[in-house]
Formats: structure tokens, C-alpha cells, sequence
């Protein structure tokens, strides 16, 4: 199953460390949507808006998941959780592909707009 990665799990960015065993399939890949930044060292998407944002696909094995769901704070509870996991149609530059993408829950992490919809992976280690 594909991840499409936007913030942190970026190449470079302070959890990419969580792909180590997954296969980059695409590092141009698109979706529309809006990102903000939560002001927490991550950002947040939310799939409202028609702003290109740009990211990172990735095959992730089945043995990554519960980690990757950790970490994006997702387990599935519609009450708790702070973020959805969705899968959507991405865009690459060989077509388009289903991948799973975790979106913005609360309205809270939505501070900081960013209007070119790219997340730059330095602000994760800024606080």
C-alpha cells in the first residue's frame, strides 16, 4: 500500500527515519488540498481547497503501519483520533495512484496557512 508523505516523512525531514524500509516509488507527487502549519514542528492537511501540495510516494510493508499510525496519532477511534487516514488518488508523473494520506482532524491544527503547498522539512527542527 502507497503512503503519499507531505511533512515530516519527507526525505530529510525529522521522522523520515520511520521509511527506512519502505521503497520511494515517486518524489514528485501532487494531490489538491490545503496545508498548514500546526506550529507543533509538523504540519496538517486538509483535503478543502484547491492548492497543488506537493509530496513524496511511498510502497510502505505491511510491518510499518502500526508505527506510521502511531506517530500520525491514528488508531482508528473517530473520537480521539487527531488525524483521518484516507485514501485518495495522488498524482505522479506517471499517472495517478490510490494512497493512503493522513488528514487534519481538528480544526486546531489548522494555524499557519501555506499557501505553495509545500511543507519544508527544516521547519520540523525549528521550535
Amino acid at each position: 500500500m502507497y503512503l503519499f508523505a507531505y511533512g515530516t516523512l519527507k526525505r530529510g525531514g525529522k521522522y523520515h527515519f520511520y521509511l527506512e524500509e519502505a521503497e520511494l516509488v515517486a518524489e514528485h507527487v501532487t494531490i489538491s488540498g490545503s496545508l498548514y502549519d500546526t506550529g507543533l514542528g509538523y504540519p496538517a492537511l486538509a483535503l478543502a481547497g484547491d492548492d497543488v501540495i506537493q509530496g513524496e510516494l511511498y510502497d510502505i510493508p505491511d510491518v510499518l503501519w502500526p508505527a506510521i499510525n502511531d506517530l500520525e496519532d491514528y488508531s482508528g477511534n473517530a473520537k480521539t483520533d487527531m488525524y483521518d487516514r484516507l485514501t485518495i488518488e495522488v498524482e505522479t508523473e506517471r499517472g495517478t495512484k490510490q494512497a493512503i494520506v493522513y488528514t487534519a482532524k481538528a480544526e486546531r491544527l489548522l494555524k499557519e496557512y501555506i499557501p505553495e503547498g509545500v511543507w519544508d522539512v527544516e521547519r520540523s527542527f525549528v521550535k
